[in-house]
């Protein structure tokens, strides 16, 4: 990976402008690594705390969790059998509202947070004290994978079918709801679409429209994307983090194109200037 600044592949840049009222429903950053230990103990755990407490990140409480591997067995004449195998032993950290977690284990580290401003406010900055605790604690040598995904929910109470977000989804993303014969028969349909960014990076986008309990059944239309860097590395603060930032601006410009222009349009904010250097709409509708 050699681009130093913009999104994988020569995607366009996105559009720098906040969002009014961000969709987001989760976000999630994980770092995968090649480390010495079998488990993370609690007085590394409690230690890593309280690190991240001096960094400004308050977690105030810890729970044990547990990464299984689910192995799956089939033999001629037999119904195949599925075995849930404990892989590795680590912790879990949550902040004081409930909003924020981050998951130690021996081989990675997760933070994920269901409350979103921008990336150089919600997940930068703990990014950067959460590696350098797990430099200092955990000794990992080789970074495997580095994954950011975040998963947004569009809602409308006028929607009652998928094409009703026909003008504001991108149309070549709609496919059968705008189908002229059975189109008007779609109640849900969901698409996964893969792409690669580079010789070991990559992105999946989800998305699609479904009836949404929670909007008295209205439809509305998920959108979640999963990018991933999954360049073996040395274990650098720094690089890992430039890297997640360019990871960030892929995900901004694949939100951006998944909408209409007149759609995103009508979600950004006009009043609140950004960051160039920093931030980006994706910051603003996570």
């Amino acid at each position: 990976m050699t681009d130093k600044t913009g999104p994988l592949a020569g995607l366009p840049p996105a559009d720098r402008t906040l969002l009014i009222a961000p969709p987001l429903e989760l976000a999630v950053l994980e770092v995968r690594f090649v480390g010495d230990a079998a488990d993370v103990p609690a007085d590394v755990a409690l230690a890593a705390r309280e690190r991240l407490a001096a960094l400004g990140h308050s977690y105030v409480r810890q729970e044990q969790a547990q990464e299984g591997r689910i192995e799956i067995q089939m033999q001629p004449g037999a119904a195949p059998s599925s075995q849930v195998q404990q892989v590795a032993r680590g912790w879990q950290l949550h902040s004081a509202d409930g909003t924020s977690h981050i998951t130690l284990l021996p081989s990675a580290v997760v933070l994920q947070t269901t409350r979103y401003e921008r990336w150089s406010v919600t997940l930068r900055p703990v990014l950067e004290a959460l590696v350098a605790v797990a430099e200092d604690l955990l000794m990992p040598s080789v970074v495997d994978r580095i994954g950011l995904r975040y998963i947004d929910r569009f809602v409308d109470a006028e929607a009652r079918t998928p094409a009703d977000w026909r003008g504001w989804i991108h149309p070549d993303l709609l496919g059968a709801a705008c189908h002229p014969v059975f189109g008007a028969h779609v109640r849900g349909a969901q698409q996964q679409v893969e792409l690669g960014l580079g010789e070991a990076q990559g992105a999946l986008l989800r998305h699609g429209p479904f009836a949404d309990p929670a909007v008295g059944g209205a439809v509305s239309y998920l959108v979640d994307i999963d990018v991933y860097d999954a360049e073996s590395i040395r274990f650098d603060t720094a690089e890992l983090v430039r890297r997640a930032e360019v990871l960030n601006r892929t995900a901004a410009s694949l939100f951006q194109a998944t909408l209409t222009p007149e759609y995103l349009r009508s979600l950004q904010r006009t009043d609140t200037p950004t960051d160039p250097a920093t931030d980006t709409v994706e910051e603003g509708a996570r």
